[in-house]
């Protein structure tokens, strides 16, 4: 055997809190024997393998180092591979592509946060699917977080542990949900200046405005989902002060360049005033923006931060959700009584045309 394991052995037995004593009592050999493993100065027997592996809390896999790491980047091409199989060929295909990929990378939290966000895109591209399907996919998505959660992998712990909350008031776990969120830290430490100092003191100002470009944009949409919350009438039943946040929603989405699609907000609202003129105009605007392009973030505030292929035209809103759309537009109560006026008969024509 070639392959250099010591160094592999001491770091997950320094993880595990375990003395090289501590472990070679559990393997039942010496103390000089683990230290010689760890300096590569002998190895294992092959039959120790497994309980050394399970002493250690990892895979033979992993610690024979045949695990290749993913980076965030490489986790997140190959889910995004598997969500375009999916779109193409059907969920059926891309079920065993996730299975496939998560044993192939046991290990990588990268991966698992990924997977489970695929899991829960296909409830938004497959409404079709029959409740089981759906729960099923809800479950996958569940155990994955969890996972990465217990990983506590420091790049993705917190969002998963919020996830996990967010699922927990879902399923009507109010303390559950509330023991979770206890976890999180109440402010996080935002080191985008200080990076921008030292990319511009290298002399890298491109590196400098990518980390302030990219950071800026994921307060943008931070800011955009607080705004989202404050518009639910539980939160704000005033009607007047819900239309003013919605304004304020609007002017952020235009400012920055973030969707386009603010006129559903103002529709919702509108309905819920009994101001049916005013959610008719809003309806029509907001098929209309649905099926129109993509609004884009602006260059000038998040180029080259975020890759921005302006020359590649997309449709505002995905097939998938449009299709939604038509689905609420004509099932649910609260708009057929926008049916009467022949703009709204019109625009949701024109939706169902355009799918």
């Amino acid at each position: 055997m070639d392959i250099k394991i010591g160094g592999k052995i001491a770091a997950l037995r320094r993880q595990k809190g375990l003395t090289q004593d501590q472990l070679a009592d559990q393997l039942g050999v010496s103390a000089p024997a683990v230290s010689k493993w760890e300096t590569d100065n002998s190895y294992p027997d092959i039959t120790l393998l497994c309980p050394l592996a399970r002493a250690l809390g990892t895979s033979v896999d992993t610690l024979l180092q045949f695990e290749e790491n993913l980076t965030e980047q490489e986790a997140a091409e190959k889910m995004n591979a598997v969500l375009q199989a999916a779109m193409r060929d059907g969920y059926e295909s891309a079920e065993p592509m996730i299975a496939m990929l998560l044993h192939e990378y046991p290990n990588s939290a990268a991966l698992k946060y990924h997977a489970a966000v695929v899991w829960n895109v296909f409830h938004v591209y497959f409404p079709a699917a029959d409740d089981d399907t759906k729960k099923r996919w809800a479950d996958c998505a569940k155990d994955l977080l969890a996972k990465v959660r217990a990983s506590k992998d420091a790049n993705y712990w917190q969002t998963a542990t919020m996830q996990l909350a967010g699922i927990a008031l879902g399923e009507e776990e109010l303390a559950q949900a509330e023991l979770l969120l206890e976890e999180l830290p109440d402010h996080s430490v935002d080191a985008t200046m200080v990076w921008s100092d030292l990319y511009l003191k290298k002399n890298e100002p491109q590196e400098a405005l990518k980390t302030v470009q990219k950071r800026m944009y994921v307060l943008v949409r931070q800011l955009l989902t607080c705004l989202a919350v404050l518009m639910n009438p539980k939160a704000v039943p005033d009607i007047e002060q819900e239309l003013e946040i919605c304004e304020a929603y609007k002017a952020v989405d235009e400012l920055f360049g973030c969707s386009g699609l603010y006129h559903g907000q103002f529709l919702e609202i509108y309905l819920r005033a009994g101001r049916l003129e005013e959610a008719a105009d809003c309806l029509v605007r907001y098929a209309e923006a649905a099926t129109g392009p993509a609004v884009l973030p602006k260059k000038a505030l998040f180029s080259p931060g975020l890759n921005i292929n302006d020359g590649q035209k997309r449709p505002a809103m995905s097939k998938e959700l449009r299709h939604m759309l038509v689905q609420g537009l004509e099932a649910q109560e609260e708009y057929k009584q926008l049916m009467k006026y022949p703009k709204c008969v019109e625009a949701v024509k024109k939706l169902k045309a355009d799918l």
